[in-house]
């Protein structure tokens, strides 16, 4: 069988794998073809000035956003522990309160 074209190479692998299993009894079959590679593009890269412009322009250009810099200290990280505790705090109080309702 010569192949030509995408959909009779398509009919060749499934009948060479109608074959196989006919001749095998096979419990489990993993491909990675739907896998379309690394989605991590500077995965391998090191950590040199060039890489990192690289991978900040690319920031930019697929989100709009520019990357921030900045670190957070104590006072912050403080001030955000406070606030994700209040809400949460509000959330458990109307949960409280409309437990009633619920039944």
């Amino acid at each position: 069988m010569e192949i030509k074209t995408q959909k009779l190479f398509k009919e060749l692998v499934k009948k060479l794998t109608m074959e196989l299993l006919d001749e095998e009894s096979i419990e489990e079959i993993t491909t990675t073809a739907a896998v379309p590679g690394y989605m991590t593009p500077f995965a391998f890269s090191d950590k040199s000035e060039k890489d990192k412009k690289k991978r900040l322009k690319r920031i930019k250009k697929s989100t709009g956003y520019t990357a921030v810099t900045e670190t957070l200290d104590d006072k912050d990280l403080k001030q955000i522990n406070k606030l994700i505790r209040d809400v949460v705090g509000d959330i458990l109080r109307d949960i409280w309160l409309k437990r009633n309702a619920w039944k």
